[in-house]
Protein backbone atom coordinates (compact mmCIF):
# COMPACT_ATOMS: atom_id res chain seq x y z
CA UNK A 1 0.00 0.00 0.00
CA UNK A 2 2.82 2.62 0.99
CA UNK A 3 4.35 1.64 -2.05
CA UNK A 4 1.45 2.53 -3.85
CA UNK A 5 0.70 5.65 -2.58
CA UNK A 6 4.36 6.66 -3.30
CA UNK A 7 3.99 5.56 -7.22
CA UNK A 8 0.84 7.64 -7.20
CA UNK A 9 2.79 10.55 -5.57
CA UNK A 10 5.53 10.64 -7.95
CA UNK A 11 3.16 10.60 -10.91
CA UNK A 12 1.41 13.22 -9.82
CA UNK A 13 4.13 15.44 -9.32
CA UNK A 14 5.86 14.38 -12.70
CA UNK A 15 2.55 15.40 -14.21
CA UNK A 16 1.98 18.92 -12.38
CA UNK A 17 5.68 19.58 -12.96
CA UNK A 18 5.24 18.50 -16.95
CA UNK A 19 1.65 20.72 -16.74
CA UNK A 20 3.01 23.84 -15.14
CA UNK A 21 6.24 24.17 -17.28
CA UNK A 22 3.87 23.66 -20.88
CA UNK A 23 0.94 25.99 -19.38
CA UNK A 24 4.34 28.78 -18.52
CA UNK A 25 5.62 27.80 -22.03
CA UNK A 26 2.47 28.15 -23.59
CA UNK A 27 2.10 31.99 -22.28
CA UNK A 28 5.50 33.19 -23.46
CA UNK A 29 4.86 31.93 -26.70
CA UNK A 30 1.42 33.26 -26.99
CA UNK A 31 2.96 36.55 -25.87
CA UNK A 32 5.51 36.33 -28.54
CA UNK A 33 3.09 35.39 -31.28
CA UNK A 34 1.31 38.37 -30.04
CA UNK A 35 4.60 40.84 -30.19
CA UNK A 36 5.55 39.89 -33.80
CA UNK A 37 1.46 40.09 -35.08
CA UNK A 38 1.87 43.75 -33.40
CA UNK A 39 4.90 44.49 -35.37
CA UNK A 40 3.81 43.46 -38.17
CA UNK A 41 0.39 45.33 -37.35
CA UNK A 42 2.34 48.73 -36.47
CA UNK A 43 6.01 48.97 -36.87
CA UNK A 44 6.34 47.50 -40.08
CA UNK A 45 3.12 49.01 -41.43
CA UNK A 46 4.00 52.05 -40.05
CA UNK A 47 7.29 52.24 -41.32
CA UNK A 48 6.15 50.99 -44.93
CA UNK A 49 3.72 53.68 -45.17
CA UNK A 50 6.42 56.16 -43.56
CA UNK A 51 8.46 55.37 -46.95
CA UNK A 52 5.45 55.10 -49.35
CA UNK A 53 4.81 58.78 -48.28
CA UNK A 54 8.59 59.76 -48.72
CA UNK A 55 8.92 58.40 -52.47
CA UNK A 56 5.95 60.08 -53.24
CA UNK A 57 6.29 63.36 -51.79
CA UNK A 58 9.95 63.34 -53.31
CA UNK A 59 8.10 62.57 -56.92
CA UNK A 60 6.01 65.43 -56.34
CA UNK A 61 8.70 67.79 -55.66
CA UNK A 62 10.81 66.38 -58.72
CA UNK A 63 7.47 67.06 -60.80
CA UNK A 64 7.23 70.60 -59.37
CA UNK A 65 11.16 71.43 -60.48
CA UNK A 66 10.65 69.54 -64.22
CA UNK A 67 7.60 71.74 -64.65
CA UNK A 68 9.45 74.80 -63.48
CA UNK A 69 12.78 73.65 -65.03
CA UNK A 70 11.19 72.81 -68.76
CA UNK A 71 7.46 73.14 -68.65
CA UNK A 72 6.86 75.30 -71.47
CA UNK A 73 6.06 72.78 -73.92
CA UNK A 74 2.74 71.65 -72.88
CA UNK A 75 3.12 68.23 -73.39
CA UNK A 76 5.73 68.04 -71.07
CA UNK A 77 3.48 70.10 -68.73
CA UNK A 78 0.49 68.35 -68.66
CA UNK A 79 2.81 65.06 -68.20
CA UNK A 80 4.57 66.64 -65.10
CA UNK A 81 0.89 67.77 -63.81
CA UNK A 82 -0.84 64.48 -64.19
CA UNK A 83 1.89 62.56 -62.12
CA UNK A 84 2.42 65.40 -59.58
CA UNK A 85 -1.41 64.70 -59.25
CA UNK A 86 -1.12 60.95 -59.23
CA UNK A 87 1.47 60.93 -56.39
CA UNK A 88 -0.55 63.56 -54.68
CA UNK A 89 -3.50 61.57 -54.56
CA UNK A 90 -1.50 58.62 -53.88
CA UNK A 91 -0.09 59.78 -50.95
CA UNK A 92 -3.40 61.29 -49.47
CA UNK A 93 -5.71 57.99 -49.94
CA UNK A 94 -2.97 55.28 -49.34
CA UNK A 95 -0.10 55.80 -47.58
CA UNK A 96 -1.37 59.31 -44.95
CA UNK A 97 -4.42 57.43 -44.18
CA UNK A 98 -2.53 53.68 -43.39
CA UNK A 99 0.67 56.10 -41.23
CA UNK A 100 -2.52 57.48 -39.27
CA UNK A 101 -4.42 54.81 -38.38
CA UNK A 102 -1.40 52.88 -36.79
CA UNK A 103 -0.22 56.49 -34.75
CA UNK A 104 -3.45 56.35 -33.40
CA UNK A 105 -3.05 52.87 -31.84
CA UNK A 106 -1.96 52.20 -28.30
CA UNK A 107 1.68 51.52 -29.60
CA UNK A 108 2.62 54.78 -31.05
CA UNK A 109 3.94 57.18 -28.96
CA UNK A 110 3.66 61.00 -28.71
CA UNK A 111 7.54 61.35 -30.51
CA UNK A 112 5.79 59.54 -33.39
CA UNK A 113 3.06 61.44 -33.82
CA UNK A 114 5.12 64.27 -33.36
CA UNK A 115 6.45 63.50 -36.62
CA UNK A 116 4.01 63.26 -38.24
CA UNK A 117 2.76 66.67 -37.88
CA UNK A 118 5.95 68.36 -38.78
CA UNK A 119 5.64 66.43 -41.86
CA UNK A 120 2.10 67.47 -42.43
CA UNK A 121 3.49 71.17 -41.27
CA UNK A 122 5.97 71.07 -44.28
CA UNK A 123 3.81 69.39 -46.46
CA UNK A 124 0.99 71.69 -46.14
CA UNK A 125 3.61 74.19 -47.01
CA UNK A 126 4.67 72.53 -49.78
CA UNK A 127 1.18 72.94 -51.19
CA UNK A 128 0.31 75.90 -50.43
CA UNK A 129 3.45 77.80 -52.35
CA UNK A 130 3.13 75.05 -55.39
CA UNK A 131 -0.74 76.36 -56.03
CA UNK A 132 0.63 80.22 -55.82
CA UNK A 133 3.59 79.11 -58.18
CA UNK A 134 1.67 77.61 -60.77
CA UNK A 135 -0.42 80.39 -62.03
CA UNK A 136 2.60 82.88 -61.17
CA UNK A 137 4.95 80.89 -63.40
CA UNK A 138 1.96 81.00 -66.51
CA UNK A 139 1.86 84.33 -66.15
CA UNK A 140 4.46 85.63 -64.76
CA UNK A 141 7.47 82.65 -66.09
CA UNK A 142 9.96 80.85 -64.27
CA UNK A 143 11.92 82.40 -62.17
CA UNK A 144 8.90 84.27 -60.35
CA UNK A 145 7.79 80.71 -59.92
CA UNK A 146 10.90 79.39 -58.45
CA UNK A 147 10.94 82.28 -55.91
CA UNK A 148 7.96 81.23 -54.16
CA UNK A 149 9.35 77.41 -54.13
CA UNK A 150 12.66 78.43 -53.33
CA UNK A 151 13.04 75.79 -50.01
CA UNK A 152 9.86 73.87 -50.38
CA UNK A 153 9.89 70.66 -49.73
CA UNK A 154 13.82 70.15 -49.07
CA UNK A 155 13.34 69.35 -45.44
CA UNK A 156 9.92 67.58 -45.31
CA UNK A 157 11.52 64.14 -45.79
CA UNK A 158 13.58 64.62 -42.10
CA UNK A 159 10.21 63.76 -39.31
CA UNK A 160 10.20 60.78 -42.11
CA UNK A 161 13.54 59.40 -41.40
CA UNK A 162 13.08 60.34 -38.03
CA UNK A 163 9.51 58.21 -37.60
CA UNK A 164 10.87 55.15 -39.60
CA UNK A 165 13.74 55.18 -36.97
CA UNK A 166 11.53 55.30 -34.14
CA UNK A 167 9.94 52.80 -35.27
CA UNK A 168 12.68 50.32 -35.83
CA UNK A 169 14.27 51.09 -32.54
CA UNK A 170 10.85 49.68 -31.37
CA UNK A 171 10.80 46.63 -33.61
CA UNK A 172 14.38 45.75 -32.57
CA UNK A 173 12.77 46.14 -29.02
CA UNK A 174 9.82 43.80 -29.59
CA UNK A 175 11.82 41.48 -31.04
CA UNK A 176 14.88 40.86 -28.49
CA UNK A 177 11.86 40.30 -25.89
CA UNK A 178 10.24 37.91 -28.29
CA UNK A 179 13.80 35.85 -28.56
CA UNK A 180 14.20 36.31 -24.54
CA UNK A 181 10.91 35.16 -24.40
CA UNK A 182 11.29 32.50 -26.22
CA UNK A 183 15.14 30.83 -24.43
CA UNK A 184 13.11 31.33 -20.93
CA UNK A 185 10.74 28.80 -22.82
CA UNK A 186 13.61 26.31 -24.36
CA UNK A 187 15.34 27.23 -20.84
CA UNK A 188 12.12 25.79 -18.75
CA UNK A 189 10.92 23.02 -20.41
CA UNK A 190 14.58 20.99 -20.44
CA UNK A 191 14.50 22.06 -16.54
CA UNK A 192 11.17 20.28 -16.66
CA UNK A 193 12.13 17.09 -18.42
CA UNK A 194 15.45 16.93 -15.99
CA UNK A 195 13.17 17.51 -13.55
CA UNK A 196 10.86 14.90 -14.60
CA UNK A 197 13.64 12.12 -15.57
CA UNK A 198 15.45 12.35 -12.01
CA UNK A 199 12.19 12.21 -10.48
CA UNK A 200 11.71 9.07 -12.78
CA UNK A 201 15.46 7.81 -12.36
CA UNK A 202 14.36 8.03 -8.40
CA UNK A 203 10.90 5.89 -8.30
CA UNK A 204 12.33 3.20 -10.66
CA UNK A 205 15.38 3.04 -8.29
CA UNK A 206 13.19 3.03 -5.73
CA UNK A 207 10.63 0.30 -6.40
CA UNK A 208 13.49 -1.97 -7.75
CA UNK A 209 14.98 -1.74 -3.94
CA UNK A 210 11.57 -1.96 -2.43
CA UNK A 211 11.12 -5.17 -4.40
CA UNK A 212 14.73 -6.87 -4.53
CA UNK A 213 14.87 -6.55 -0.56
CA UNK A 214 12.09 -9.38 0.28
CA UNK A 215 13.87 -11.37 -1.70
CA UNK A 216 17.23 -11.03 -0.83
CA UNK A 217 15.64 -11.86 2.34
CA UNK A 218 14.20 -14.74 1.02
CA UNK A 219 17.18 -15.80 -0.14
CA UNK A 220 19.15 -15.14 2.76
CA UNK A 221 16.72 -17.17 4.86
CA UNK A 222 16.98 -20.04 2.10
CA UNK A 223 20.71 -20.07 2.65
CA UNK A 224 20.18 -20.21 6.05
CA UNK A 225 18.33 -23.20 6.51
CA UNK A 226 20.49 -24.69 4.28
CA UNK A 227 23.76 -24.36 5.83
CA UNK A 228 21.79 -25.56 9.06
CA UNK A 229 20.88 -28.72 7.21
CA UNK A 230 24.18 -29.61 6.10
CA UNK A 231 25.96 -29.10 10.02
Amino acid sequence: MKLRMKLGLAFVVMVGVTVLAGGFALYQLNRSSAALRDMSEHEMTASLAAFGIRANFDEMVWATKNLLLRGTDQEIFLKEIEMFNYKKTRLETLWMPMLEKVLKGPDATEEQRKFLDEFKREYAAFNEAWERALPVYRSQGQEAADAIMSGKGRTADKPLIALVRSMREATFKDMEAAAARTRMVVIIMLAAFVVAVVIAVTVIFYVTRQLTIPLEEALKIKRESMDSQKT
